[in-house]
């Protein structure tokens, strides 16, 4: 047998054995024995067992490639197939795997949770990989021992040549490379299994509205829209008044809101046009509807009109839009409102049946005794 056919022969063994080791750790996990599991059955990545499928089952395996390319590499290198070298091979090959799922898991923290946590663990699952190394390396090393003696009474074996050594390098590379891969899409898919179960686990909105999904993609609510905002120096600025939200009212298939702009300045402010409306979906996101200005079956628009709110009394204006359907619908779970386009908005936990595509009518700023 070639030497280099042989190296082959003891880096799949140690790779089998490998997956042998995970196999019977995932095994005992389940019995009383799970807490010796480590001192006798060490992996570096026990929490895969619980991965989704396929990656449950991939995620070994192909560790278990990267250990046997990673022995195969380590021995074409060293050009020695004795005992000693070939238990430190392994020893080394499982400390290599270790480490790369390590840089994996750091590298992914750091660009998920930033440098807070960026070193945590690190090297833990090298160590790991090594001891499993040590406590099981004498096995493949034993067979190796035995392979050189079937060719020293045989044809004399060919020392590795350095294209092979080459070829194993670039192997163990790959696949070292695929089990950052795996690892990536494995943990990928694990935490989209959580999502999934904690969304199946929470009830069901009593409005029949689509449950919340922080991984739902969206349009954050701007924080203002284009406009002058308020003008004049006796205009109701943010630092002279504030909007004030009232509760909803109803009418058969209507709907209605009422905002009041209080002044809580010590001196008369001027208040001119509509105020700037925008509803927030259950995701946080831009709700997809239409503002219009102008009246509603709810309130009467009188149109914008400069409108002087004295100290401590407040101006109004409201919102109508007719009764919608919440069943499986994104909807309003936020109300953002500035005194007119351009000011900076302030936002209000609402539970309105505004949906996705609904036409919501503002009217103009007006004073309280006007009539709705």
């Amino acid at each position: 047998m070639r030497s280099s056919h042989r190296i082959w022969w003891v880096g799949g063994a140690a790779g089998a054995l490998w997956l042998l080791v995970v196999g019977l750790a995932a095994a005992v996990s389940l019995t009383p024995l799970q807490r010796v599991q480590q001192a006798a059955l060490p992996t570096p990545s026990p929490y895969v067992w619980s991965w989704p499928a396929p990656w449950s089952l991939l995620s070994p395996l192909i560790a278990a490639v990267a250990v046997a390319a990673c022995v195969a590499a380590i021995l074409h290198i060293v050009r020695h197939g004795s005992f000693a070298a070939t238990w430190l091979a392994v020893v080394s090959a499982g400390a290599v795997t270790g480490m790369t799922i390590d840089a994996q898991l750091v590298f992914g923290t750091l660009f998920t949770h930033g440098w807070a946590l960026w070193a945590v663990d690190l090297g833990s699952r090298a160590a790991i990989g090594a001891y499993w190394g040590l406590l099981y390396g004498w096995l493949p090393a034993l067979l190796a021992s035995h392979l050189s003696r079937r060719d020293a009474l045989g044809t004399a074996a060919h020392g590795p040549s350095r294209p092979r050594a080459a070829l194993a390098v670039g192997a163990a590379v790959a696949a070292l490379a695929l089990l950052v891969a795996t690892q990536t899409l494995g943990g990928d898919a694990s935490q989209a299994q959580v999502r999934a179960d904690q969304a199946a686990a929470e009830p069901a909105p009593p409005d029949g509205s689509i449950p919340a999904d922080p991984q739902a993609e969206g349009e954050p609510v701007p924080e203002r829209s284009a406009g002058a905002g308020v003008t004049g120096e006796d205009g109701c600025t943010p630092d002279r008044a504030m909007i004030l939200k009232g509760e909803p009212d109803a009418a058969t298939g209507h709907r209605g809101l009422r905002l009041e702009l209080l002044n809580f300045s010590d001196a008369p402010c001027t208040i001119e046009g509509y105020p700037d409306i925008a509803f927030g979906d259950q995701n946080g996101h831009l709700l997809d509807t239409t503002i219009e200005h102008g009246g509603s079956f709810m309130a009467t628009d009188p149109g914008p009109a400069s409108v002087v709110v004295p100290a401590g009394s407040s101006a109004v204006a409201y919102l109508g839009w007719d009764a919608q359907s919440t069943h499986g619908a994104l909807i309003a779970r936020t109300l953002w409102a500035a005194v007119v386009a351009g000011e900076t908005r302030g936002s209000w936990p609402v539970e309105l049946d505004v949906v996705a595509g609904t036409t919501v009518a503002v009217t103009a700023w007006q004073a309280p005794d006007a009539t709705p």
